[in-house]
């Protein structure tokens, strides 16, 4: 006798959360890259540092002032590279760290440049003085997710790819995030071809069904419109 096919069951709370934790990798796959030349940049030169410094002094051929300048020049580098390590912070969903809204989209257009500028794709830092954002209120640090979201999102479906992704207030706790132009710029490597030679798994293209579902869970509101984002925290 024939057993009958029992349907599938309907998605659970854990299925939606590894969907939206496979959400949140995917937007770390593309910034871990940065995250990483980061800290291995300073070490490099800290090592070779470390290096000269001893060889000096094994020949005792540096002053003891000359040492202490090759010491606080390894203790900046060392600075440095704890500042990059404490940026990973912003990827620990277990820490509640609150950041003003410039801090983390300031951090946002730091991880997303140089891909950007690999793909042929112009994105300039925040001018000092620009006005619009609550400097005197600090938001959750998953607003970072969901504005590299917006960022990877219009930057990876735009066809042609965009000559400039710019990212302004349009609010207290509003990021407006445009696409602007068609790059005429060489691309120096495609998002494939990088990801091959590296022996990476290339993430797939953010879509806004994607986007939307990375900002549900986060507490963020998304409104996409052609090559415009708008990502507003509640109460913005």
């Amino acid at each position: 006798m024939a057993t009958k096919k029992r349907p599938p069951s309907a998605p659970g709370p854990s299925s939606d959360a590894l969907t939206d934790a496979g959400l949140q990798h995917a937007i770390l796959m593309r910034a871990i890259p940065v995250l990483r030349h980061d800290v291995a940049g300073p070490l490099s030169v800290m090592r070779m540092g470390t290096m000269l410094l001893k060889r000096r002094l094994a020949k005792g051929d540096m002053t003891p002032e000359q040492a202490v300048e090759r010491v606080e020049q390894i203790e900046e580098q060392l600075g440095e590279i704890a500042h990059h390590i404490r940026r990973l912070r912003l990827w620990d969903l277990q820490i509640n760290d609150r950041h003003t809204v410039r801090a983390l989209v300031d951090e946002a257009i730091e991880l997303a440049r140089p891909a950007l500028m690999v793909s042929g794709t112009e994105m300039e830092p925040l001018p000092a003085d620009l006005p619009g954002w609550d400097d005197g209120t600090q938001v959750p640090h998953t607003l970072l997710y969901v504005v590299l979201g917006a960022i990877y999102h219009l930057a990876e479906q735009s066809s042609p790819v965009p000559a400039q992704i710019t990212v302004a207030p349009a609010g207290p706790f509003s990021v407006r995030v445009q696409a602007r132009g068609a790059s005429t710029a060489t691309r120096l490597m495609d998002a494939d071809t990088a990801a091959r030679s590296a022996g990476l798994a290339q993430p797939p293209a953010l879509d806004l069904a994607a986007l939307l579902q990375l900002a549900q869970p986060l507490g963020v509101q998304v409104q996409a419109s052609g090559s415009e984002v708008t990502v507003t925290l509640p109460g913005g």
